[in-house]
C-alpha cells in the first residue's frame, strides 16, 4: 500500500504540465524559491528630461530621474527597464531631430538606480543606423560589462565579442535552479535591419519560446514594444500578438511603446494556460508634456517554484508612477503614493494632481484598481 502511494506521488510530479508552468522532471523535491521581478516602461530622455541632467561643468548626471524610485527597486532579483532612448555617443548628436539620443551618462544612472536588465528592441533602436547601435553596445560592454541588453544583436560581432546576440539567444535569469527567461520584441523596426533588432512576429514568438524551453526556462516573461503611441486604447495588433504569446505558454507580458498606461488582464491560452498581460506600462521617465504621457506604472511580480517543482506567477501588481516635470535636478519620477499635492503645484503641470492621476488609473484599469491603495492587482 505504501509503495503504491509513493509511485502515484512520483507519477503526479512527472505529469504536471505547462498549464501551471514547467515542472522539474524527476522525483526529487526541490526547495521552494521565489524570484522577485520589477519592471518599468519607456525611458524617454529628451527635451526637459534631457536638460535636467546637464551640470555646470558641461557634463551630465541623470541620477535625479530615478532618485525617488530607487528604494522601490531594491529587494527585487530582476529589475527591467525599457530604454527607448538611444545612447550612441555625442558624435551622433544629442537630442537631434529625427532620432531619440541622450548622453551615454544615462546608462550610469540606470545602473546606479539598480536596473539589471535593459530592454532595447524598439522603433528607435536604429535611428543612428547600425553604426550607432554598434557604438552604443560597445559602450555597454566597456562601461557595464555583463549587463544584458535584450532584443538587439551586435552588428559587428568581431569588433565587440563581449556583447551577446539577444536577437538569436535567450536571456535566462537563474536562482537556485529556478530558470526564468525574458524575451524582447518590437513591432516597429527600420526596414531591412531585422537581423539586429528582434522583430515581433508570430514566427519569432514561437521560435523564441521554443529556444527558452530548450534552454531550461520554467517561466517566460515577454516584453513586446507595440501598440499606438499616445493612446490608452489597446489596438487589434496588440490583442493578436498577446494571444499568440498566451497560446505559446508565455507567463507574463509587459508591454511598452504607447507612452501611456493601458489596461491589464489575464489571458487564457489554447491549452488553458494563464498569462498575466500588461498591455502598456507607459513611461518610466517622460520628456513629453501631455498629462497622460507623464503617468506610468511599475509592475512587481512574484515568480515561484514550489516544493514539488511547479512554477507559476503567484502575484502581479502595478503601482502608478508620475514623471514630475520641474526645473533642473527636481525633474524626476515618483511613485504615486509619494506624489503630493505640494509637488504637483511646484511642477510645470499643476493639474497633474495625485487625485487626477488616481482617477486616470481607475478609468484605465477598472474594478481591479484599488483607489484606496492606488494599486492594480491581477487576479491570477
Amino acid at each position: 500500500m505504501h509503495l503504491v502511494v509513493e509511485i502515484r506521488l512520483i507519477l503526479d510530479i512527472r505529469v504536471r504540465q505547462v498549464g501551471e508552468g514547467q515542472v522539474l522532471q524527476n522525483a526529487s523535491l526541490p526547495e521552494p524559491v521565489d524570484i522577485k521581478l520589477i519592471a518599468g516602461g519607456d525611458v524617454i530622455v529628451d527635451g526637459p528630461a534631457l536638460e535636467s541632467g546637464a551640470t555646470e561643468s558641461g557634463d551630465y548626471d541623470f541620477s535625479n530621474l530615478f532618485a525617488h524610485i530607487t528604494s522601490e527597486l531594491s529587494g527585487h532579483d530582476m529589475r527591467l527597464v525599457d530604454q527607448e532612448t538611444n545612447l550612441p555617443g555625442d558624435q551622433y548628436g544629442i537630442g537631434s531631430y529625427g532620432s531619440l539620443n541622450a548622453p551615454q551618462q544615462l546608462s550610469k544612472a540606470e545602473i546606479a538606480a539598480g536596473f539589471n536588465v535593459i530592454l532595447r528592441a524598439n522603433d528607435h533602436t536604429l535611428d543612428n543606423g547600425r553604426e550607432g547601435l554598434h557604438d552604443e553596445l560597445a559602450m555597454w560592454a566597456r562601461e557595464h560589462p555583463g549587463t544584458p541588453l535584450l532584443g538587439v544583436a551586435e552588428p559587428d560581432p568581431a569588433a565587440n565579442p563581449g556583447m551577446s546576440d539577444y536577437v538569436n539567444n535567450i536571456y535566462m535569469f537563474r536562482k537556485d535552479n529556478f530558470n526564468v527567461a525574458v524575451i524582447n520584441h518590437s513591432l516597429g523596426i527600420n526596414d531591412g535591419d531585422r537581423d539586429v533588432v528582434s522583430a515581433l512576429t508570430d514566427e519569432k514568438i514561437t521560435e523564441d519560446v521554443e529556444r527558452a524551453r530548450d534552454a531550461g526556462a520554467q517561466l517566460i516573461v515577454a516584453c513586446p514594444h507595440w501598440g499606438t503611441e499616445n493612446s490608452t486604447d489597446v489596438n487589434d495588433e496588440q490583442t493578436h500578438f498577446a494571444q499568440v504569446y498566451a497560446d505559446n505558454g508565455v507567463d507574463v507580458i509587459l508591454g511598452s511603446h504607447p507612452r501611456m498606461l493601458q489596461r491589464a488582464e489575464v489571458l487564457t491560452g489554447e491549452n488553458g494556460h494563464k498569462t498575466a498581460c500588461f498591455y502598456s506600462l507607459g513611461c518610466l521617465v517622460s520628456g513629453l508634456s501631455d498629462g497622460d504621457n507623464l503617468i506610468g506604472g511599475l509592475v512587481e511580480l512574484t515568480l515561484s517554484r514550489d516544493n514539488i517543482g511547479a512554477c507559476k506567477v503567484t502575484s502581479a501588481t502595478l503601482k502608478p508612477i508620475v514623471t514630475h516635470r520641474a526645473d533642473g535636478g527636481d525633474y524626476g519620477t515618483y511613485l504615486l503614493k509619494d506624489y503630493t499635492e505640494e509637488l504637483a503645484q511646484s511642477g510645470w503641470d499643476a493639474n497633474l494632481t495625485p487625485e487626477a492621476v488616481s482617477q486616470t488609473c481607475a478609468n484605465i484599469f477598472g474594478s481591479d484598481y484599488q483607489t484606496d491603495t492606488d494599486t492594480l492587482t491581477l487576479q491570477l
